[in-house]
């Protein structure tokens, strides 16, 4: 288990010598001369190879290599986050290089000196997450992209690091936001014009997703490509917390079929698969979609029983092999079960499954109440770490984490006493501590192996004394390089395995090296300081170091670790006149009036989502001008522009058929458009661009029937459903609420302020909406963690733009478990002194958040027609509403809002609505006109 230690496994395979293919954003592919080569993206290449074409550094003179700078980014920003993810990319001698609550800094790339340093407006808010990780930034397009972990996109200026735009990626992403389990921890990618994202969180029962953006921070894509169903049906139907699924780390693309490849996360809850019985289709799976539609081509599951939380993790890799003698296209991807798989990269095909890295790769099923040994651990294998190839060895590179832990399940009357809620932390994972189950003597380590992928066998392998975190780089000269967990950068021969050259940081290494040269000369950059799950933790600096050829020798003294080290594991009938809209449509010629207009098909009636589809139906609309056609007109839906009006004045949007919505329907431009081959005059054009309508999509209403109540009410009932006669998920619980005022040391309101409340455990956190002029806040709340505890131990905290206000280390705050609370917070007078814990005293008040679909009608111009009494939709999707006398005689036309409201009272399936919950008017985004029925006079 020692560096250097060399095991052959094998016989090398048939050398192929590729020539390397220019590809988009990729580094000038030059090897001698002094022209500067760069390192665009997390893995240098859209593909992800993570290969350099440089050669000055060789086998040869690999020992000669020294220090030529360390960047402290905790001496250029005191008290920054300690800790380092961060991979860093290099453009034109600059290297950009993130800490872990995500700002950015400009780097001189031979000298070390800081150009710039950009960090978000409310970087203090992160200072209270609970997970503080950030893996770089994206260029393209002259821009820097970057991520941030309270889930917006990032554009700056490479050359000042001024902020050129952020959004929130929520507005794409519906419920894409913190305050629901979503973070941002990965680099994103940007390849031919468009930047890809994911996010974190499966562990909350989120729902993976993968969007894509313009480089201007608009949609590229007119859906996200969700990973896995809604909430509340298929696989996720048992509770709200049945999810994840999530892409949280980069995303590969292969520019010569613009085919973007992913990996998903384990589903949650991790440890728990009752609740989410069968294959999770989805889950731990290789995904490949058009990049310029986000349309699925194919998928494949790594693993389709996981109740050990091994993730698809590894950011795939694309490239051109030979196998059996003839060249394939291959994307492939290592598991943190600690197994390789590769796949032609067109239609899915395996040709290599089940390949495996590790030395010990052996987990039972999991026994409620006893403890069992497993190898790997929930770390893995392979995490996050990218692996390399090397077009001149044919080699796949994998450094890996050899880890085992012994998981206990916990029992069903464990599961029973716990609401699994929305931020709940239950992963069905007992607590305690099981080393003695493991191997005799068992302590984790690291390794570092080569794939032939010309025969799939493991060629060769070494160990490392700490598992690896970071991955692998090559370079054309045929070395190989890795940072360990024990803090030593290595090189070594790419084609042997012998470990050439070690140098020690002074810190874990959790992060891989970037490749550039500057001048000719070539250099080898890496960010040192660790991460809290391996290693002793490794969160005690944040560091850019390079090296280079005539570097200083001099090295630091190295982490110190624990004799035994054992790795954690984390813890069709419509009524009346309704549209069906059951396939593409296309729209009739509106009516000739005098105004524009933009008519759409519709409504768009939800289906069961299908593992095997992309889950969208083409919706046709149609743009007019006094009843005339409008060619050229570029149609905005939600953001999402779509390819400008044909001669027709047609264009077509494809709809989410799986969630109620109604997409807002507007025109971005209408400056080249004609009307009869004719240009539209400026005030034509200002008149075609006032034009807006909606595409709904909503739950079928059949079965309508109505009658005249007690005095003179009407009485309306029907059924809501999808799919083959499937019933919406009833009215149920969501989670708890948090509300209150924030003050300042003289009593007056703060305006935007943000409460971040924690679980001891650290399982689960929650940020509130900033606060308003009056400094009210309110939060979802779910005290309760792992331990049971009643009342629950939290950390509160406050941040105010770039100031934070917390509590003493080790100092929580009680609160009731699993009920509402109100918590009044005034600050002290100076930001960075400590809360007064004194002063925290949560009072418990009734009532919590509720989520359910309210069904209503309205009459004339659109007006909501207040019901007097409603039922809730009951576990068949039966309905009640009971109307006014006054809409008696009115055409009604049904609409649908999923809804998450408070309330003192418990609303049941098939029970009373409280008349308080109907809104006024409709939200723009309510489905609407899903049904018409005439009401009795």
């Amino acid at each position: 288990m020692f560096s250097g230690r060399v095991r052959l496994l094998g016989v090398a395979g048939l050398i192929v010598l590729l020539t390397l293919t220019a590809l988009t954003g990729s580094s000038a592919a030059r090897r001698t001369g002094t022209a500067s080569v760069n390192w665009l993206n997390f893995g240098n290449t859209p593909n992800e190879n993570r290969y350099s074409p440089l050669t000055q550094i060789t086998p040869g003179n690999a020992s000669q290599l020294g220090r030529v700078f360390t960047y402290d980014l905790n001496k250029v920003v005191p008290g920054i986050k300690k800790g380092q993810q961060s991979y860093p990319i290099v453009v034109n001698g600059t290297i950009y290089v993130t800490s872990g609550d995500d700002q950015v800094f400009a780097v001189n790339g031979v000298t070390g000196a800081t150009i710039w340093h950009y960090a978000p407006d409310n970087v203090a808010t992160f200072k209270n997450y609970g997970i503080v990780a950030n893996r770089g930034v994206a260029y393209c397009d002259g821009k820097l992209f970057l991520l941030t972990l309270d889930m917006t996109l990032v554009s700056l200026d490479p050359a000042t690091g001024a902020q050129l735009g952020r959004v929130a990626i929520g507005h794409a992403v519906s419920g894409a936001y913190p305050t629901y389990g979503y973070s941002e921890t990965s680099a994103p990618i940007c390849v031919n014009h468009i930047v890809v994202i994911g996010a974190a969180g499966s562990d909350y029962g989120v729902r993976g997703f993968v969007m894509a953006y313009h480089t201007d921070l608009t949609p590229a894509w007119a859906n996200p490509f969700w990973t896995i169903p809604p909430s509340g049906t298929e696989w996720r139907s048992k509770a709200l917390l049945v999810g994840g699924a999530t892409n949280w780390t980069p995303e590969t693309v292969d520019p010569t079929t613009n085919t973007l490849y992913f990996g998903t996360a384990s589903p949650s809850p991790a440890y728990y698969p009752s609740l989410r019985p069968g294959s999770d289709p989805r889950a731990d799976s290789l995904i490949a979609v058009d990049l310029a539609t986000g349309k699925l081509k194919w998928w494949q599951q790594q693993l389709a029983f996981n109740e050990w939380a091994y993730d698809t993790s590894q950011p795939p890799m694309v490239y051109t092999a030979k196998i059996g003698g003839k060249k394939r296209r291959i994307v492939s991807v290592a598991t943190m079960e600690g197994m390789w798989f590769a796949y032609d990269a067109v239609t899915g095909a395996p040709i290599y499954q089940r390949i495996k890295v590790l030395d010990n790769v052996e987990h039972p099923n999991l026994v409620p109440g006893q403890p069992v040994a497993v190898y790997p651990s929930s770390l893995g294998g392979l995490n996050y770490s990218p692996a390399s190839y090397d077009p001149e060895t044919n080699y796949i590179y994998n450094a890996a984490a050899e880890t085992g832990s012994a998981l206990e399940q916990q029992t069903p009357a464990q599961e029973q006493i716990q609401q699994l809620l929305v931020g709940n932390t239950f992963l069905g994972l007992a607590n305690g501590d099981f080393g003695s189950y493991l191997q005799t003597g068992w302590k984790d380590y690291g390794s570092i192996s080569a794939i032939d992928v010309g025969t799939g066998k493991l060629v060769w392998k070494f160990d490392t004394p700490q598992p690896e975190r970071g991955g692998v780089t090559t370079t054309a000269s045929g070395l190989g390089f890795a940072g360990g967990g024990d803090g030593n950068l290595r090189a070594f021969d790419a084609k042997t395995g012998s470990v050439l050259w070690t140098f020690q940081t002074g810190f874990q290494i959790a992060s891989g090296p970037s490749i550039y040269s500057v001048n000719g000369n070539e250099y080898v950059a890496i960010t040192v300081g660790g991460t809290t799950t391996s290693s002793n933790g490794g969160t005690a600096a944040s560091q850019l170091q390079v090296f280079g050829l005539g570097g200083s020798s001099t090295q630091s003294t190295g982490p110190s670790f624990a004799t035994l080290q054992r790795a954690g594991s984390p813890p069709e009938r419509v009524a009346a006149s309704a549209a069906t809209a059951h396939a593409r449509q296309r729209v009739a010629a509106s009516g000739r009036g005098a105004s524009a207009k933009i008519v759409a098909a519709g409504p768009v009636l939800i289906q069961a989502w299908d593992p095997n589809t992309s889950n969208t139906q083409d919706v046709q609309g149609r743009v007019t001008l006094a009843g005339k056609p409008v060619a050229g007109v570029d149609v905005s839906v939600d953001g999402w522009v779509a390819p400008a009006t044909d001669g027709e004045g047609m264009f077509t949007y494809p709809a989410d058929n799986t969630m109620p919505a109604r997409h807002v329907v507007r025109v971005a431009s209408a400056s080249g458009a004609t009307v009869d081959g004719h240009k539209l005059t400026p005030v034509q054009q200002k008149e075609v661009a006032s034009a807006t309508t909606g595409i709904s999509v909503g739950y079928s209403i059949s079965d309508v029937a109505t009658h005249v109540g007690p005095e003179g009410t009407i009485v309306l009932s029907g059924l809501i459903s999808y799919g083959k006669g499937l019933a919406p998920h009833p009215v149920q619980l969501y989670s708890y609420e948090l509300t209150g005022t924030v003050t300042d040391a003289n009593g007056n309101p703060v305006k935007g302020a943000i409460v971040t409340t924690r679980t001891n455990d650290h399982k689960f956190w929650t940020f509130s909406e900033p606060t308003g002029a009056n400094g009210k806040y309110t939060s979802f709340l779910v005290a309760a963690d792992q331990e049971g505890d009643n009342p629950v131990p939290m950390t509160v905290a406050v941040s105010v733009g770039t100031n934070a206000y917390t509590e003493p280390t080790s100092d929580f705050v009680n609160f009731a478990e699993l009920k509402s609370s109100m918590l009044d917070i005034q600050l002290p007078s100076s930001p960075g002194v400590t809360l007064v814990k004194t002063s925290l005293n949560p009072q418990a008040i009734p009532g919590a958040i509720y989520r359910g679909l309210l069904v209503g009608v309205v009459g004339g111009r659109g007006r909501v027609i207040k019901p007097l009494s409603a039922k809730w939709p009951d576990a068949n999707g039966r309905f009640e509403l009971v109307l006014p006398a006054s809409a008696r005689g009115l055409v009604a036309k049904f609409w649908e809002d999923e809804r998450q409201f408070f309330t003192t009272t418990e609303p049941k399936p098939g029970g009373a609505v409280d008349p308080a919950v109907y809104p006024k008017s409709l939200a723009t985004d309510a489905p609407q006109a899903l049904a018409t029925v005439k009401l009795p006079g």
